[in-house]
């Protein structure tokens, strides 16, 4: 019986790349130098629609709470918030987020927006005063 031979394998090498570069090299399109992590800026999302769901919640708010800037400005916020209203504890999370900037890096929202979304967060606890809905374990079960 013959003995077996191993072979030294090289490792592979790799370097770090952002999704936008790694598109960019698959499709093509010439890669430009990354940006330091100081000015690395977030790419703008584009712009979400407002969903007929929000618009029928937001209608189904009272008038003195409902957001008439934010749909209009920030289409995607509106949604999400729609999206997370009777799960409680994200939905007060996700309010505390947009109005509170942890980072300290944040510009910060126009003043009626912030108006509109402190008006949101006080008739949200008004509504789930426990901080829970009964709708939370479903979601947690997910």
């Amino acid at each position: 019986m013959k003995p077996l031979e191993f072979t030294t394998v090289k490792p592979l090498e790799f370097k770090t790349v952002s999704v936008e570069e790694a598109r960019r090299a698959l499709e093509g399109e010439p890669t430009k130098p990354r940006a330091s992590k100081l000015t690395d800026k977030r790419s703008r999302t584009p712009k979400e629609p407002l969903l007929d769901v929000t618009r029928t919640w937001l209608a189904s708010l009272p008038q003195d709470v409902r957001p008439m800037e934010l749909p209009r400005q920030f289409p995607r916020i509106a949604n999400r918030l729609r999206q997370l209203w009777k799960q409680v504890a994200r939905c007060e999370e996700y309010l505390d987020d947009l109005l509170v900037d942890r980072r300290g890096t944040r510009k910060g929202f126009p003043p009626k927006i912030v108006q509109e979304l402190e008006a949101l967060r006080e008739y949200h606890v008004l509504l789930y005063p426990s901080g829970r809905s009964p709708w939370d374990h479903v979601e947690e079960a997910k």
